[in-house]
């Protein structure tokens, strides 16, 4: 059961705004205001419910004297979105409200204009890839946010954050933005290297569902390889083997194939050295096919 707030406001209902909605009104709490420009996405929600939701026609209506709002946006509209709640003529004086949006790469100084009216911001960002709404509600159960702003919000954070099941960790504002980075890297950056292993498969006859399907199981095991050891110890595959005949092979297979994934395949190889390196079985010196 969420505790300590009357009201909760949503503006947005993209993915992780309707997904956090789901979740915050299975805990118990009934008292939940929404907002959305596009009246599907209100209904959407609708029918993940078990009961009637206030929906609001605009964001100023949506968040007056609200406890809690969260502006649940895409990131070039937050500045934008606080300014316009901040001049809006709010029914109600903002000042001790709490106001959180939930960009990865932005700080709480998106909000400034809610802070400068004595609000107290924050930025909260779930740590997961949240490919539909309905999806999202099971992913975000143990997941982790990351906080950044107030730290008077951090308590109301916390509420939130174990409301939907997840772990809550501190970010100063100088590290947003490499964090973000780091997850991009490690989830958008993981789909393109499969789409290239994939496009690979096919250069060689497999259909593109079929290579899919045939990763899967090799992606998995990686996944729980890397749950139980760290990434030195998780490493398998031919240089962690020191095996530079293969890796050459492999570079002369794709300079013939797929010449424009070769900088990315000795990108990739050169880090696969780097963690190699750290278990003392390896040097650079044992692939002269990575050598420029």
């Amino acid at each position: 059961m969420v505790e300590n707030f009357k009201s909760i406001a949503i503006v947005g209902l993209g993915r992780v705004g309707t997904a956090m909605a789901v979740l915050l009104w299975r805990q118990g709490f009934r008292d939940l205001r929404v907002c959305d420009r596009n009246p599907s996405k209100i209904k959407a929600l609708t029918e993940l419910l078990d009961g009637p939701i206030t929906a609001c026609s605009t964001p100023a209506q949506t968040v007056a004297g609200v406890e809690l709002v969260l502006l649940a946006v895409q990131d070039r509209y937050i500045a934008e979105l606080a300014d316009n709640l901040a001049i809006s003529g709010l029914d109600a004086d903002p000042g001790g409200c709490f106001f959180a949006h939930l960009s990865g790469s932005l700080t709480s100084e998106a909000l400034q204009p809610l802070a400068a009216m004595e609000a107290i911001t924050f930025s909260l960002h779930p740590l997961q890839s949240v490919a539909d709404a309905e999806g999202g509600v099971q992913v975000l159960a143990g997941s982790y946010f990351s906080f950044e702003g107030d730290e008077r919000a951090f308590p109301v954070a916390q509420t939130l954050v174990t409301a939907c099941g997840g772990n809550l960790v501190r970010l100063a504002a100088v590290d947003k933005v490499l964090y973000h980075a780091a997850a991009v890297v490690s989830s958008n950056f993981f789909i393109a290297l499969e789409e290239m292993a994939i496009t690979m498969m096919t250069g060689i006859g497999v259909d593109a569902d079929t290579a899919r399907r045939m990763l899967l199981p090799l992606i998995r095991g990686s996944f729980e390889n890397l749950e139980r050891v760290s990434p030195v110890e998780a490493l398998t595959g031919p240089i962690v083997r020191g095996d530079d005949q293969t890796v050459a092979a492999h570079l002369a297979a794709l300079r013939k194939k797929f010449p424009d994934y070769v900088s990315a395949y000795r990108l990739l190889a050169g880090l696969n050295v780097d963690l190699a390196k750290q278990r003392g079985e390896v040097t650079y010196a044992d692939f002269p096919s990575l050598k420029p």
